[in-house]
């Protein structure tokens, strides 16, 4: 600011009174910023004797009226939450403060005009004075009339006052024409608003999956929980969206009026997204998707998908019960009662008690399952064990084992029990193509070991049960015809409606007979074209063998035997 600014009112209360002894001197414009001090400036002229005796001075801080601008809003009003919004109650104060002390200068002009009137009266031009606002957002104008004819203010006074206060921004043109052509004096008018603002939104992340999971127990309807049931695994498929992400607004400074930035409070800060092992950003950076199928995690700050579910130890209380998308490892054993579920492969170092084990993929045991009578294994392709027990395993590929006791099997392939001790005992075994041991059956005559061969094993089953109900259907037969043969017999009236109906449940039972020897026949047209061998080194009796629809019972011991179904569909015992 220039010199005749800074000295404030005082110099200019001393050119005031300069100006009533001598016409010669005229008054210029100068600016008043915040840090000035008018007031201060017009008690110090007021206790200067030599201001004293000029009665004019000395009388106008009785008469001055302080005129404060009305309150209105210097920034058009608007919707949008982010704009950073200032105090513009205390700009229109310090607005206010600016005109009292402008109207207590412009009463000092006036006293002095007077007062030059019974001298020499001279003409004094319109004088503009500026005030900017501490945080430089906005300034006005405040123009002192002209005294005695003096000359009106120009528009390029105005200009010139604003540039010598580095004022570039925001200037209302309008404002400026306005104070010109409307001669706009005795009030202060906004000429220049900074530009405000606006705040940014920080980012933020949605999760779609825990990143801490803690223990939850559901009840059912009756109250009770299922502690097996611990909800503790979070399966994810491949592309399935692991969090959403909202990407951070960017915030927008603002500016003042000298054209300095106006900083917004909230910058906008991307949140830092949690991308790890297996999981990965859309190109728009706002999900996290997995890249495989398999659980989500949450370590050191970063969700990873891992397509194998390890649990180091056994299936037991502290695990609950498995249900995985993907591919299970168990380093311990499962104990009695668990469910081991798995869309992929599930694989077990320890052993396995009376448990349910299910997979679409293979299940390897490392020692094997004692099932207790009822342990399940279930796979949709290969079960591989040291030992099978008391259990009962459903496999659509191979069997593998050392060693089958007292044990269901059924295979969509082949059972293979070479390795190791290599023996089959007790329990029926099913295969669609082969079974292959060292040793099958035991010299234990009352423990009966059944070995089938069927390419559509569920036609066995089938073929089982309907037989069973073949049986039935003729014994209800029986018991039919004997009650119609009696009530034709007797000729009752009132039995008619009776004889009615068992006619008709007679008629039903014949057309049942012939629908179960159809399928019979059915069956036994594929099992004549059942092909497959029994391979062992010792075969001890005993042991009932089926290949398709013929049988043999063997009870005498054979070694390196191979058992197949020869040309007249019979089942034959070789050597290999």
């Amino acid at each position: 600011m220039k010199e005749k600014t800074k000295k404030g009112f005082f110099s200019l209360f001393q050119n005031v009174r300069r100006s009533a002894e001598s016409s010669e001197i005229s008054i210029a414009s100068v600016a008043v910023s915040p840090e000035e001090s008018p007031n201060e400036d017009l008690n110090k002229t007021a206790a200067d004797p030599t201001a004293q005796k000029d009665s004019a001075a000395t009388t106008v801080f009785s008469e001055i009226e302080t005129i404060a601008p009305s309150a209105s809003f210097i920034w058009d009003p608007s919707d949008d939450p982010l704009i950073v919004r200032i105090d513009e109650e205390a700009l229109c104060s310090e607005c206010a403060q600016f005109t009292s002390k402008m109207q207590s200068l412009s009463n000092v002009f006036k006293r002095t005009a007077e007062a030059a009137q019974e001298q020499a009266p001279q003409p004094k031009a319109a004088q503009a004075y500026i005030n900017i606002s501490k945080d430089r957002m906005a300034a006005w104008f405040y123009v002192i009339p002209p005294f005695n004819d003096g000359q009106g203010i120009k528009e390029e006074d105005l200009k010139s006052l604003l540039n010598q206060e580095h004022v570039t921004t925001g200037i209302m043109e309008e404002s400026l024409k306005s104070i010109v052509e409307d001669q706009v004096y005795g009030q202060a008018v906004l000429v220049a608003k900074g530009v405000l603002a606006r705040n940014g939104i920080d980012g933020f992340i949605k999760d779609h999956f825990k990143r801490d999971l803690k223990l939850e127990f559901i009840e059912d309807e009756n109250g009770s929980v299922d502690y097996k049931k611990l909800n503790n695994i979070q399966s994810v498929r491949d592309g399935e969206v692991i969090c959403s992400i909202a990407l951070a607004v960017p915030g927008e400074n603002g500016m003042t009026i000298t054209g300095q930035p106006y900083p917004c409070t909230i910058k906008g800060t991307d949140v830092p997204v949690p991308v790890g092992r297996n999981t990965k950003l859309t190109e728009d950076r706002t999900q996290l998707v997995s890249q495989k199928t398999g659980h989500v995690t949450f370590v050191n700050g970063k969700f990873q998908v891992d397509p194998i579910l390890k649990i180091n130890g056994n299936i037991d209380n502290s695990t609950g019960n498995l249900d995985y998308d993907g591919d299970i490892l168990i380093t311990g054993d499962v104990r009695n009662g668990f469910t081991v579920k798995a869309t992929g492969n599930i694989d077990i170092r320890g052993s396995v008690e009376g448990a349910q084990i299910i997979a679409q993929g293979s299940i390897t045991i490392a020692s094997g399952m004692s099932g207790n009578g009822r342990g399940t294994l279930t796979s949709d392709s290969d079960v591989k064990c040291r030992y099978l027990e008391h259990c009962t395993v459903t496999a659509k590929g191979n069997v593998y084992a050392e060693s089958i006791i007292n044990s269901k099997i059924e295979s969509g392939q082949d059972i293979i029990v070479t390795s190791g001790m290599g023996v089959i005992i007790g329990g029926t075994l099913l295969a669609a193509n082969s079974i292959n041991a060292r040793i099958i059956g035991s010299k234990v005559r009352r423990l009966i070991t059944e070995l089938i061969i069927a390419n559509v094993p569920k036609n066995v089953e089938e073929s089982s049960r309907i037989a069973r109900e073949l049986e039935q259907l003729h014994h209800n037969m029986s018991e039919v015809r004997k009650n119609i043969t009696y009530l034709e017999t007797t000729q009752r009236q009132d039995k008619q409606h009776l004889l009615d109906n068992l006619k008709q449940a007679s008629t039903y039972l014949n057309l049942r007979e012939q629908e179960i020897i159809n399928r019979l026949e059915e069956i036994n047209t594929i099992d004549k074209e059942q092909s497959g061998i029994i391979q062992c080194q010792q075969l001890l009796p005993v042991v009932r063998i089926r290949i398709g629809s013929s049988s043999l019972l063997v009870q005498e011991e054979y070694s390196r035997s191979i058992i197949y179904k020869n040309s007249e569909s019979e089942v034959t015992i070789g050597s290999n």
